[in-house]
C-alpha cells in the first residue's frame, strides 16, 4: 500500500486487477458469452487496513468508441486472470464501464426482485480498481480486500445501470477551489434536455451516491421538467466523508423523463487551509473531488455518462483556429477560411487532436491526399471520417470540388458545436461557455429556473394530544420515566371536528393517545416501533 505512481503523489496508490469471466465462470457453469446478472454484492475490506481503505470500483471491458461513434473490441493479447495494474490512476483502456463504486460508510445495494445488472454477453473482462491513502506512508501494509458479486445465471426481466456525473475528478478538470471559503461550489455541469432524449423510456431512480473528499460539504442534482425546477435528487444537508452511502431519492424525482434538464454542482469547506491558497482537484484524498452516481432502471446506451469539460480548453481540438469559423477565405474558390485551412492541412487544422490523441508527428497532408491515398490513409479515415461517403475514397477518384464540399459541411457543423456560426454567417461570433462530455451540445452561461415553494393548503383536521405512555412500553422507551397517575378516563373528548360522525373515535384508547382518526394512530404506532429500533 505504500506503491505510488511515479511523478504523483506516493500516499495515493491507485491499483487495479483484471478478472476473466470465463475463468470465473469456469466453476460456476457459464462462460463469457453467456448474459450473467448481478443483483448485489458488498466489500469484504480486511480487518485493519479501513483507515487505508479510499475508494473501490468495478468496470466492464467495453472496448473503444471510434470517432463514427461506432465500437471496436479490446485487444486483450496482453491480458490474463488476476494480472494486477500496480500504477493505475486512470482506467486501463477499453475499460470504462462502471458499475459498482463503493466508499467508505455505504451499505450493500438491494436491488428489485425483477431487476440485475448485466455483465458477460461477451465482454470478458472486468478491472477492480483500489484507491488507497497512507498518508504517513505506514510500511508493512499489506492488503487482500474486494468484493463479493452476488449473482443469478437466471436473468431477471429487467436490466440495472449506472448513470455517472464527474463533474470535478480528474486533476485539472475544474478551476483550484479558493481557500478560506465556508462555503465554495464547484462549476455546475448542465445535461441538456436535448441529451436526455436519447432515453427510450422513463427511468426509475433506485439510489443515489455522492462522493467528495475531507472537505465536502453537499451535493445536489438539480432536474428541471418542462421549464420547472423539481429541486434536487436527493437532499443532502452534510456530506460526510465517513457515511458516503447511497440513498432513495427524493419521491418527486423517483421517475426521471426523456427531456429532463439536470445540473450537478459540489460544495466545499475550505476554510481549513489559508484564503491565500488553493484546494486542487484532482483523484488523491488530499485533493478535492466532486462525482455523483445514480442507480436506476430499464438500462439506457445513450446519455448516462457525463463529465465536465472546459470549453476553451477543447475548442482546439475541434477546429485548430477558432477565428477561423467567422473570416472570409483568402481564395475564392472556398467558401470560409476555416474550409480552406482544413481543405490543405488536416493534421494542421486538428493540431491538438493528431498531437495529443493520434500521437502523430509526421509530415502535414492535404485533405485530398487523405481521401484519394488509398490504403496508405485507410486507418487516419476511420479515426477521422470527414472524407465523402459516396464511395469515390476507395476507388481514389473524389474530386476537389466534392472535397471542398465537405469541408465547409465539417466546418459547419465543428463550428456549430462550439456556439459559433460559419462564415459568410457571422450572426454568433461568442463561442460556449462549457461543455458535457457525453452529450452532443455544449453549454451557454446556464441557470436555473427558481424553485417555488410549496403552498399551505391547510392542515390536519385535528392535533394528536399524548397524555400517557404505554405501561408494557414505559420500561424500553423511557427506563426512568415517572408513572403517570393521570386517569385517561378524565380526559374530555373532543367533538369539535365536524367531520368525524362516531363518537367514540375520539375517546382515548388503552394506550392514553387520543386518537383522531386511524390514519393517525397509525402514525404514532409507526413512531413508537422507530423509537423501539
Amino acid at each position: 500500500v505504500v506503491r505510488g505512481e511515479p511523478e504523483l503523489d506516493p500516499t495515493n496508490p491507485f491499483i487495479c486487477t483484471y478478472f476473466d469471466l470465463q475463468e470465473l465462470g469456469r466453476e460456476s457453469g457459464f462462460t463469457q458469452d453467456d448474459k450473467i446478472q448481478m443483483v448485489g454484492y458488498e466489500p469484504n475490506i480486511q480487518e485493519g487496513n479501513e483507515e487505508y481503505i479510499h475508494h473501490l470500483t468495478l468496470f466492464t471491458c467495453e472496448g473503444f468508441t471510434d470517432a463514427s461513434g461506432g465500437s471496436t473490441g479490446l485487444d486483450d493479447s496482453h491480458l490474463e486472470h488476476n494480472l494486477v495494474i500496480p500504477a493505475c490512476t486512470n482506467m486501463p483502456p477499453g475499460c470504462g464501464g462502471l458499475f459498482v463504486a463503493w466508499a467508505i460508510g455505504q451499505d450493500p445495494p438491494i436491488y428489485p426482485e425483477n431487476v440485475g445488472f448485466p455483465i458477460g454477453e461477451g465482454q470478458r473482462w472486468l478491472v477492480m480498481q483500489m484507491h488507497y491513502f497512507n498518508p504517513k506512508l505506514d510500511e508493512g501494509v499489506y492488503d487482500s480486500s474486494g468484493l463479493s458479486l452476488y449473482y443469478t445465471l437466471d436473468p431477471r426481466p429487467v436490466d440495472a445501470g449506472l448513470m455517472s456525473f464527474t463533474s470535478a475528478a480528474v486533476t485539472g478538470q475544474q478551476p483550484p477551489l479558493p481557500g478560506g471559503m465556508k462555503d465554495v461550489a464547484t462549476e455546475t455541469m448542465y445535461i441538456e434536455p436535448d441529451c436526455t432524449q436519447g432515453w427510450t423510456e422513463p427511468l426509475t431512480v433506485m439510489s443515489v451516491f455522492h462522493h467528495s473528499h475531507f472537505m465536502g460539504l453537499k451535493q445536489e442534482i438539480i432536474v428541471e421538467r418542462d421549464g420547472k425546477n423539481l429541486g434536487p435528487m436527493r437532499t443532502e444537508y452534510k456530506y460526510d466523508y465517513n457515511h458516503q452511502g447511497t440513498l432513495m431519492p427524493n419521491n418527486a424525482l423517483n421517475k426521471l423523463m426523456p427531456g429532463d434538464r439536470m445540473a450537478a454542482t459540489c460544495h466545499f469547506d475550505t476554510s481549513s487551509v489559508s484564503s491565500d491558497s488553493v484546494v486542487e482537484i484532482g483523484e488523491e484524498s488530499n485533493k478535492e473531488m466532486c462525482f455523483q452516481a445514480v442507480f436506476y432502471y430499464p438500462k439506457q446506451t445513450a446519455a448516462t455518462s457525463f463529465s465536465y469539460g472546459d470549453a476553451k480548453g477543447t475548442f482546439p481540438y475541434i477546429v485548430g483556429d477558432l477565428e477561423s469559423c467567422s473570416k472570409p477565405p483568402t481564395e475564392e474558390v472556398f467558401g470560409s477560411l476555416c474550409e480552406e485551412e482544413l481543405f490543405n492541412d488536416v493534421p494542421g487544422f486538428y493540431n491538438l487532436l493528431f498531437t495529443n490523441i493520434y500521437g502523430y508527428d509526421g509530415a502535414p497532408f492535404s485533405m485530398p491526399e487523405m481521401c484519394n491515398g488509398g490504403d496508405i490513409t485507410a486507418d487516419i479515415r476511420a479515426l477521422l471520417p470527414i472524407c465523402p461517403d459516396d464511395g469515390c475514397t476507395e476507388t481514389q477518384s473524389c474530386s476537389d470540388e466534392l472535397i471542398r464540399g465537405w469541408a465547409q459541411g465539417v466546418c459547419a457543423y465543428n463550428c456549430n458545436q462550439i456556439g459559433v456560426t460559419l462564415y459568410p454567417d457571422v450572426s454568433d461570433t461568442t463561442p460556449f461557455d462549457s461543455l458535457t462530455w457525453g452529450c452532443p451540445n455544449f453549454n451557454r452561461p446556464a441557470s436555473l429556473a427558481e424553485r417555488k415553494a410549496c403552498k399551505v393548503k391547510g392542515s390536519l383536521p385535528q392535533e394528536i394530544e399524548l397524555i400517557g405512555i404505554p405501561p408494557s412500553d414505559s420500561e424500553d422507551i423511557i427506563p426512568d420515566a415517572e408513572p403517570d397517575d393521570t386517569d385517561p378516563g378524565d380526559a374530555e373528548p373532543d367533538n369539535t371536528d365536524p367531520g368525524i360522525s362516531d363518537p367514540d373515535n375520539t375517546k382515548p384508547d388503552s394506550s392514553g393517545v387520543k386518537a383522531s382518526s386511524p390514519l393517525n394512530t397509525f402514525a404514532f404506532i409507526l413512531m413508537l416501533g422507530l423509537l423501539h429500533a
